[in-house]
């Protein structure tokens, strides 16, 4: 008997097109952003420090996404956490995002010393191969303070609920093996395993601090995990390496 076939996810930082990064500003490296994202060939993606306008050009350009999730300020407001399901593999039968902190249905709320509100995606999915259905976590946390990384992880593992299969994409600003993402696993969640780093502040460099990361839960066969150094036309397409998944039911 075949195996179910296998899902793609994905989960790429593409740093925020506002930023001044002079030759590796948005204007100049969106469309090396755009063929990267499609190299992925993910199912399932999970973007980052992502602006409305943004979302716009890549989804322009990536036509076989659906786009799915708030900005943090609410509406199209602010950096956004976005997840894009292919649209012929994925049908979304739930989309909500959420904010860390007391009030967590309550935009641009923001957990004590926090520099800017921290959000969550959360979706519902059903794989059309097999009209099983899954959730999707894509989310970025605190840059700065760690017990605020903590406590999203701590809030966000309540928000899930574990007795379907689940993945959890997203930049969390630390570490494999931090304690601030204990809850995590704790949860039954396990960390896709990969080599190398993933930020690297438009070096290029590939053993950077590995902040990026996907989590499975037991439902999920691994079958590849990997960093992925895309350089479409010889130019970095953000200041983070993506990681990619693939896993089956």
């Amino acid at each position: 008997m075949s195996a179910p076939p296998a899902l793609r996810f994905a989960t790429f930082n593409i740093r925020n097109g506002r930023a001044f990064d002079g030759f590796d500003s948005w204007p100049l490296r969106r469309g090396a952003t755009a063929a990267a994202v499609a190299a992925l060939d993910a199912d399932v993606l999970g973007l980052q420090e992502v602006y409305q306008f943004q979302r716009r050009f890549l989804a322009r350009r990536l036509p076989g996404l659906r786009w799915h999730g708030r900005g943090r300020d609410g509406g199209r407001s602010g950096e956004q956490c976005p997840v894009a399901v292919a649209h012929e593999r994925v049908a979304v039968t739930e989309s909500r995002t959420r904010w860390y902190g007391d009030e967590p249905d309550q935009p641009g709320t923001r957990l004590p010393g926090a520099s800017f509100p921290r959000i969550a995606t959360l979706l519902r999915c059903r794989d059309t191969a097999t009209a099983t259905e899954f959730q999707v976590a894509n989310t970025h946390l605190d840059e700065r303070v760690d017990a605020n990384r903590a406590s999203s992880v701590r809030q966000l593992a309540g928000w899930l609920d574990l007795s379907v299969p689940t993945v959890v994409l997203g930049d969390f600003n630390t570490t494999p093996g931090a304690a601030a993402l204990r809850p995590l696993t704790e949860a039954g969640l396990r960390l896709a395993p990969v080599t190398g780093g993933t930020s690297h502040g438009f070096t290029g460099r590939t053993d950077g601090r590995r902040i990026d990361h996907v989590y499975l839960s037991a439902h999920w066969t691994l079958v590849d995990a990997a960093v992925v150094h895309e350089r479409p036309g010889g130019r970095l397409p953000s200041d983070h390496w993506p990681v990619r998944v693939i896993a089956h039911l």
